[in-house]
């Protein structure tokens, strides 16, 4: 299986510190630490998630990092599952995350 290309941009982030999810008050830390679990476990995550317009969505995802981007946003990289495409999902918009169980063979 060939190797993806870190994500764009990805030098320009850096590893999000315990005091930075606790700066940001609308962060759900319980969701924050199942993506953790998901991503140490290699399971893909169903993410409930508020896109830019509110509108609720649900996204299933390989989840791969948890960084704070260069616009200070912390995000969580990874894939939708059924794309090849890097996604970023901002922390302060995740609602839930589930771990499906279901294990994937990570690519990065």
């Amino acid at each position: 299986m060939q190797r993806q290309a870190l994500p764009p941009d990805f030098e320009e982030t850096r590893d999000t510190t315990a005091q930075d999810l606790e700066s940001v008050p609308d962060i759900n830390l319980d969701a924050v630490h199942m993506l953790e679990r998901c991503m140490a476990e290699y399971h893909i995550a169903e993410v409930d998630y508020a896109e830019p317009d509110d509108r609720p969505a649900t996204i299933r995802i390989r989840p791969a990092f948890i960084r704070t981007s260069k616009a200070r946003n912390l995000v969580a990289w990874g894939f939708p599952v059924g794309a090849d495409h890097w996604i970023d999902l901002r922390l302060d918009r995740i609602r839930d995350v589930r771990d499906t169980g279901e294990v994937f063979q990570p690519r990065w």
